[in-house]
């Protein structure tokens, strides 16, 4: 019995030599990928309180935070606004408006932002002759800001 086990071990053995024998040298590869969406937050200005015969006013700034940008993309945000502020008590008394980038004067329409940290310095601003022709009330306006992530 003991013969018969060592006659099969031996040939196990003999069979995984040969086998070992009859394997060739290979190069493989594998691929390693990754992707990173894009990814961006843009601050917007928050609600402001006009003072009585204020002629420019900061309106705070539109700024890109944090972006993480394809190279050949931008973010573009862009001002709808009526320019006009409504009485609430008769919207047909209004006292027009408007928004300007603080850093040329020019008014705010739109901007394109590419880097973290890229802002506008805004300013409400009303003309004199606009407050001395307004009637008593409560006047509000809402402004939409559109932003746009797209190409250069």
């Amino acid at each position: 019995m003991k013969k018969a086990a060592a006659v099969i071990l031996a040939s196990i053995i003999t069979s995984l030599a040969v086998t070992s024998v009859s394997v060739h040298a290979e190069d493989r590869s594998t691929l390693i990928t990754t992707t990173i969406s894009p990814a961006f937050t843009v601050t917007i200005p928050l609600s402001v309180k006009v003072p009585f015969n204020s002629i420019s006013t900061d309106f705070g700034s539109v700024s890109l935070d944090a972006a993480r940008l394809e190279s050949d993309k931008c973010v573009v945000v862009t001002l709808e606004t009526d320019n006009t502020l409504d009485n609430k008590s008769n919207p047909d008394e209004t006292i027009p408006y408007s928004i300007h980038d603080k850093s040329d004067d020019s008014v705010f329409v739109s901007e394109t932002y590419i880097s973290t940290g890229e802002k506008s310095d805004l300013s409400i601003n009303i003309k004199q002759d606009d407050w001395n022709s307004a009637y008593a009330g409560d006047y509000e306006d809402t402004v939409t800001f559109h932003i746009q992530y797209t190409d250069k």
